[in-house]
């Protein structure tokens, strides 16, 4: 590997954007950006500070340390302040304790504010415990003026961040809901009878449904994992409330309060992450601002275990606070738990990147299940990674599934999804446009290719006649095909064509924004 010398790389760092070109060739340009450090090079050492996310660079970087520290020390006392904020960036980056004094010695000393944001940082990343005696008595001095006030603000933050980087976090483990709670659970759009109708198979009681979700009112929150056509399960914590982020703070700290300590085992420390959907809006400084307000940035855990402790890590999260905005002034304010393991689709152990969702997948089969017979024998022409043939076997039980498809790759994925769900299903490489049934299916299911991410319009047309001229050779006499696809004008073309076919239903749902369409059809 050939080294960048000393002028390359310093001709690099002094173009546009000179960091992140050089961070490509990180590991060849390392010793000499090392060299322009000693020389006082702060963009030298912001380049470093980016490269020590490397394990090799990181660890060549403390190799040279433990023999002279002399460059850090000389970094941290250099007259120019980006070189020491630089280099305080660094230390953090590496996450050395024994540069703990040296920072906080460099606080007490700093007079630039833009410089004390990335020391606390440093300190907190350091981790020992002097640092955080240090940042638990630290006091963020008041803006003298309008034009410290920017960084007054980002000290503040710093220091919220660095206290928390340092507090006492331990994952919880779900117990039990301690009270009835409404619930939304989220499914595709326009399949919530689907899910409805599995839900009250399953003995619960359905509060109100929507075009994508449906709210039940339940303690039994584990047993709703029984259900397959949902996508995740939200807690409403408020509804149609202010969008200032100090209404939602005091909502979802009251929520917070009553539910998590009284449902989970441990600590009264929980880390969580912010999610904000809507558009017209700065949803990073939202979630800012929010976070600010919802931070216990003190561990004082140990003063008084029955008050909730909240941490923005979105690293490192247990739950997940979620704020859909509606753009009148209006949000709705949810809570998500990621304590509690959902393995309902472990078994896609491997996925292509047009395969199904298997909450989709459950929802389009369960709307035709009525058409569905028990012990059938199941046929799927475009397989991809196999998951509405496993969905199909776990909604009735199969005889038999086969699945096919052209490619390789997606065969192989679909057979080690099989696998780790204990399906029946046997798949074959194969174009099934040649596909030969030795013996006639009961039903057939597709998701048929949408032809933006895999094949073309052109492509389609061929393939979507071929699959309807072969369906009477494939499936029964009377026996079911279940056809899913964003192509539904061409479909539903070819359909009409046909004579033997009856069109039995087709609805419309949708897919990351796509709306593809569902058809239930009958062999004649």
């Amino acid at each position: 590997m050939k080294k960048l010398t000393k002028e390359e790389v310093k001709k690099i760092l002094e173009a546009p954007n000179g960091v992140e070109k050089l961070i490509k060739d990180a590991d060849s340009a390392f010793e000499a950006a090392w060299q322009l450090m000693g020389e006082g090079n702060a963009a030298a050492v912001g380049f470093l500070c980016r490269a020590a996310a490397k394990k090799r660079i990181s660890d060549e970087i403390e190799r040279l340390l433990s023999k002279n520290d002399t460059v850090i020390l000389m970094a941290m006392g250099s007259e120019d302040a980006k070189m020491r904020k630089n280099t305080a960036r660094l230390i953090g980056a590496l996450k050395n304790d024994g540069f703990t004094p040296m920072l906080i010695g460099a606080l007490e000393y700093e007079e630039v504010r833009f410089v004390r944001p990335s020391l606390l940082l440093a300190l907190g990343a350091c981790g020992d415990d002097e640092a955080k005696e240090y940042l638990d008595s630290y006091v963020v001095a008041l803006p003298k003026d309008e034009s410290e006030k920017k960084h007054y603000e980002e000290e503040c933050d710093a220091l919220f961040k660095a206290r928390a980087s340092l507090m006492k976090i331990e994952k919880h483990e779900f117990l039990s809901l301690d009270d009835e709670y409404e619930m939304e659970l989220r499914c595709p759009d326009k399949l919530s009878s689907a899910l409805q109708d599995e839900l009250e198979e399953k003995g619960f009681r359905v509060a109100n449904k929507f075009s994508n979700a449906v709210r039940v009112k339940t303690r039994d929150y584990k047993s709703l994992y029984e259900a397959r056509c949902f996508f995740e399960v939200l807690f409403p914590i408020a509804n149609g409330i202010s969008a200032d982020e100090r209404v939602l703070a005091k909502h979802i700290r009251a929520f917070l309060e009553k539910m998590l300590m009284a449902t989970h085992k441990g600590t009264n420390v929980f880390a969580y992450r912010i999610e904000i959907k809507g558009e017209n809006v700065d949803r990073g400084e939202k979630a800012k601002k929010l976070a600010k307000l919802l931070d216990t940035t003190t561990d004082s855990g140990n003063k008084d275990s029955r008050t909730l402790h909240l941490v923005n890590s979105p690293s490192n999260y247990e739950i997940e606070i979620r704020i859909e905005l509606h753009g009148n002034g209006a949000a709705d304010a949810y809570l998500k738990l990621y304590t509690f393991e959902d393995t309902r689709f472990d078994y896609r152990v491997g996925a292509l990147p047009a395969s199904m969702n298997g909450a989709t997948a459950a929802a389009v089969l369960r709307m035709a299940k009525e058409y569905l017979s028990e012990n059938a024998r199941v046929l799927d022409p475009c397989c991809g990674s196999g998951t509405l043939l496993i969905e199909r076997e776990k909604l009735k039980a199969v005889a038999g599934t086969t699945g096919v498809d052209i490619a390789h790759k997606a065969i192989d994925i679909a057979r080690e999804n099989a696998g780790a769900a204990k399906a029946k299903a046997k798949f074959v490489v194969n174009d099934c446009l040649r596909f030969e049934a030795k013996r006639k299916y009961d039903e057939l299911v597709s998701n048929l290719p949408f032809g933006n991410r895999v094949g073309t319009h052109k492509d389609n047309e061929a393939l979507y006649k071929g699959i309807l001229d072969r369906l009477s050779s494939w499936v029964k006499k009377d026996g079911i095909a279940i056809l899913y696809t964003m192509e539904f004008t061409l479909l539903k073309k070819l359909i009409k064509e046909r004579q033997n076919l009856e069109l039995l239903v087709e609805a419309r749902t949708d897919a990351g924004g796509l709306t593809p369409m569902i058809f239930v059809l009958r062999v004649k």
